[in-house]
């Protein structure tokens, strides 16, 4: 009774003739900057936390959500359409999604796209509504040990296929020791050359778009279009709405895609990137013929756009319940909550339920407006990849300059993403998996921070952690998925034979 009566009294709160208008407001904005590359919805989020003091607390928080929705969706087009992620979430999405272009099935993938991501989106905050107060005693059972077992789940998941097994490996632990230069967790610089510029690390941005989009720059110039014109289909709206209905051919990467992000958003500093990583990386393993992801398998566009933007759910629910911030975003979140007299965490539980539960019922139309706002944005957005190559290349090359500037605005961002471009040139060359690397330098930092704390922690009692219920549950997980590939295989096997 007691949950009913709060989620009809936050549906009352929402009740305001304005509402769409805010919600349209921030997807429009956010799929604009998520599509940019080098730009995220934190620029649009931090601009207008001071303007947003003027509005409602509610429709406040309604805005910023529904930027946070759009950009973490819009980054999944240009990974789509260029192969370059607006965000680092949407970098599995481009695995498929691109060779999905580069087939002329753009239109498909984009569709994908955007009814994963609402469905994710959707299915994440239903689970959050009814679960909003239990889920939060089970994120507290997590350590670093739990991270750090989460972290070498997602390096594990991807890319091992039985034909790049070395490959993964060795370009994969080449990321991971690029991914720890700068400052160590005890202080000490490592790699950085003498560059103080580099003492926080390789910047991610320049750095990943020198690897994915500058480096395919040198391949698209070799070709006068992005697609060849035979395949190209003409670009409209009712072929991306076919897109949309074809998702629901795969039920099961739906939901399997769904748990993860939520799951994997619940935990403090995860985030939709490794959400992403680990659903693509669970959507390959469950498949027949693995082989066929990251050359146009519609489950791994689906898998990732599911998962990144379930995170949102379970990272909001993180935020309000233990006012933990996941990532920049809810940090900027937390500050909203705080400019309106709201402190997330367990005061907002006691304090402001009904508004904690008012934000997670708005979750709701911001997923169905977001179908239409996205098919409306992308079906012109789009029509990016009709242009010939000679105009394509400097206008892209235009972008990853200004993306790598956009961050930190130095120089030396531009020569790092160069040098990754130039390592991603070489890499595809050589026919060396580049997603291995990408991942691994990504995770690089956490793997370094979570080993630390957890050696730290347990180094006079490793029999501590096999008390603990999630570590041991995470270890059981990590070692069957080792060990799925073998035994999947064996099974076949006998099924075969009798």
């Amino acid at each position: 009774m007691e949950f009913t009566s709060y989620v009809l009294q936050s549906f009352q709160m929402l009740l305001f003739w304005d509402l769409p208008f805010w919600i349209i407001a921030g997807l429009i904005i956010g799929i604009f900057l998520g599509a940019l590359p080098g730009v995220s919805g934190v620029l649009a989020i931090s601009l207008l936390l001071g303007p947003s003091y003027y509005l409602p607390a509610l429709k406040a928080i309604i805005l910023l959500t529904a930027i946070y929705t759009g950009s973490v969706y819009g980054g999944g087009i240009s990974a789509v359409l260029m192969n370059i992620p607006g965000t680092p979430a949407a970098i599995c999405t481009g695995f498929d999604g691109y060779p999905m272009t580069q087939q002329g099935r753009h239109n498909e993938a984009l569709g994908m796209g955007i009814m994963s991501s609402a469905v994710g989106l959707f299915g994440s905050y239903l689970i959050v509504l009814f679960l909003f107060l239990p889920l939060g005693r089970v994120v507290l059972k997590f350590g670093p040990a739990e991270m750090l077992l989460v972290v070498i789940f997602a390096l594990t998941s991807v890319g091992m296929v039985r034909s790049q097994i070395l490959p993964n490996v060795l370009v994969g632990l080449f990321g991971l020791l690029l991914g720890t230069v700068g400052s160590s967790p005890y202080g000490n610089t490592r790699g950085i050359l003498g560059q103080s510029a580099l003492i926080e690390g390789l910047p991610l941005i320049p750095a990943l778009l020198g690897m994915l989009a500058v480096s395919e720059l040198l391949v698209m110039i070799e070709k006068p279009f992005v697609i060849p014109e035979g395949l190209r289909p003409k670009q409209n709206l009712g072929q991306i709405v076919k897109g949309m209905v074809l998702t629901f051919r795969y039920p099961k990467t739906l939901f399997r895609s769904s748990l993860v992000g939520l799951i994997v958003g619940l935990m403090p500093a995860a985030g939709s990137t490794i959400a992403s990583i680990v659903s693509y990386g669970l959507a390959k393993r469950a498949a027949r013929n693995p082989d066929d992801f990251g050359k146009g398998e519609p489950r791994g566009v689906i898998a990732a756009e599911t998962a990144n933007n379930a995170s949102e759910g379970g990272a909001v629910a993180t935020m309000m319940l233990l006012g933990i911030p996941g990532s920049v975003t809810t940090a900027l979140l937390i500050a909203a909550f705080m400019i309106h007299g709201m402190s997330p965490g367990p005061f907002l539980v006691r304090e402001n339920l009904d508004f904690a539960y008012a934000v997670i019922l708005s979750q709701f139309p911001i997923a169905v407006i977001l179908v239409l706002v996205a098919a409306i944005f992308v079906n012109y957005f789009g029509r990016v990849i009709y242009l010939p190559t000679r105009i394509l290349v400097p206008a892209i090359l235009v972008f990853a300059v200004v993306g790598s500037l956009a961050n930190r605005g130095l120089v030396i961002d531009i020569f790092v993403m160069l040098l990754f471009a130039l390592l991603g040139f070489v890499l595809k060359k050589l026919d060396y998996p580049v997603m291995g690397f990408v991942l691994g330098f990504i995770l690089g930092k956490l793997v370094d921070s979570e080993l630390l704390k957890a050696i730290l922690l347990f180094e006079e009692d490793v029999g501590g952690l096999f008390q603990r219920p999630a570590f041991l549950i995470l270890l059981a997980v990590n070692v069957l998925s080792l060990a799925w590939p073998k035994l999947s295989e064996l099974w076949r096997g006998k099924a075969r034979a009798s």
